[in-house]
């Protein structure tokens, strides 16, 4: 899945004007993207809210641009919002995906999605923005709380008649997870997997990796290959990244075959 940020605060320092945005999904499509995933609303720490209308004000013009392009066919794309109104303009467009940074907590959202068949990710956050200073405790086994997430959702998804097949759990790295936290989780994916369900990782250049490195976000893209390695091996079946065009290079070389090109 790669990332298109409409937002002038990423924290990643990925985030792109909408005039270059139509620009920044082809070269993801051409790179081997399976998913594209556009956001208008920067959750990073501190960042400044958005209402929908905002929101939408950003995602318009590239969404209804989409459609016309030769390479849309090849590509599903998925809207990344906690907005009802914006994931409903969104669907309307045609979008494959719902991204719901929210967590399926807004009934609005609920009652959306169960009328629509899209693909929609939940993420795992006990506040948004980010908060650094409201994080689980550290004696806790995050995966565990996770999986009783999960569940939570999985119950929550159920009683709004929203198939559990069309859920993606996405556990959040970084909302409300401190560093080691966030890469504990990494660590024990298999856990998760191993519960069911499809997961999502979003890793790219986020702060975990200041574990390993002082390098600002945008130059943390090598550390984000080498954990996305990790997670493909152990089965996550969706990585969600900055750097696609690297990401399918990496991944057609470990799929040759040894002493191959």
């Amino acid at each position: 899945m790669g990332i298109v940020n409409l937002t002038p605060d990423s924290f990643s320092g990925d985030g792109v004007p909408v005039g270059q945005a139509l620009a920044r999904v082809q070269a993801h499509a051409q790179a081997g993207a399976g998913i594209v995933d556009l956001g208008a609303e920067s959750t990073r720490p501190g960042a400044q809210p958005l209402d929908a209308e905002a929101e939408w004000a950003r995602l318009a013009p590239v969404l209804r641009a989409l459609p016309d392009q030769p390479w849309r066919a090849a590509v599903r794309l998925s809207v990344d919002t906690r907005h009802p109104a914006t994931a409903a303009h969104a669907l309307a467009l045609g979008v494959d995906m719902v991204n719901d940074v929210g967590g399926l907590a807004d009934p609005a959202m609920r009652a959306l999605l169960a009328g629509e068949r899209c693909e929609v990710v939940v993420m795992h956050a006990l506040g948004l923005p980010a908060d650094p200073g409201r994080v689980l405790p550290p004696q806790s086994d995050v995966v565990a709380e996770l999986l009783v997430w999960k569940d939570r959702v999985l119950e929550v998804a159920s009683r709004a008649g929203i198939d559990a097949a069309r859920l993606v759990f996405d556990p959040g790295l970084g909302f409300g997870k401190d560093a080691v936290q966030s890469l504990r989780i990494v660590h024990e994916a298999p856990r998760l997997l191993a519960a069911g369900g499809r997961w999502l990782f979003g890793h790219s250049r986020k702060s975990l990796l200041r574990l390993f490195t002082e390098a600002p976000a945008p130059q943390r893209d090598d550390l984000s290959l080498a954990l996305s390695a990790r997670l493909a091996h152990d089965g996550v079946h969706l990585l969600r990244v900055h750097e696609v065009a690297r990401h399918a290079a990496m991944f057609a070389r470990l799929a040759a075959p040894r002493g191959g090109p």
